[in-house]
């Protein structure tokens, strides 16, 4: 990743924020499978943007399946999977991640607020980057290095994700 692939700003949160102003909004879809974090509902309903509550099994585990059938069912515009999750604490296989980069009509972003949490061996979708130009990754300091007060996020996308981000964001 180089310096085109990144985009900084006041938290992860200003981030997704950023990110449903350039690709959600009025007339368009946000897809997440609760429970997850509580603020990708508030940020789209905060943009315009309808949000959507997808499924996930009954250890709150999602899977490849249940993951494509709610991205064909509701054919949304922005997808959210968090990897950690919060609140379950359980990680993504990246699999999932490729699997709905497959057939998501959108963008995926994928929310690594926890990853320095995540038990030795799981792999990052940033790993994934270089051949989806349609994936985000947002990650914080907020959590792990305990810098919630100083407000700095971060994403890594394609260059060309970072440059529609820079037009919606303020000044």
């Amino acid at each position: 990743l180089g310096v085109a692939n990144v985009w900084a700003a006041n938290g992860s949160n200003e981030i997704q924020q950023q990110l449903l102003q350039a690709f959600g909004g009025p007339g368009r879809v946000a897809l997440g499978f609760t429970p997850s974090y509580s603020m990708h509902p508030l940020l789209a309903l905060g943009t315009g943007t309808a949000w959507v509550d997808g499924r996930r099994g009954a250890e709150f585990q999602l899977t490849v399946a249940d993951a494509v059938a709610e991205v064909e069912r509701h054919r949304p515009d922005v997808i959210f999977l968090c990897s950690p999750n919060n609140p379950t604490g359980t990680a993504l296989d990246l699999a999932v991640i490729e699997a709905v980069l497959a057939c998501a009509p959108g963008m995926v972003i994928v929310d690594e607020a926890y990853a320095e949490f995540a038990r030795p061996g799981t792999r990052s979708a940033l790993t994934l980057l270089a051949d989806h130009p349609r994936l985000v990754v947002t990650r914080t300091m907020s959590k792990a290095f305990g810098f919630a007060g100083g407000r700095l996020g971060y994403m890594a996308a394609d260059p060309a994700v970072v440059e529609a981000v820079q037009l919606v964001r303020l000044p």
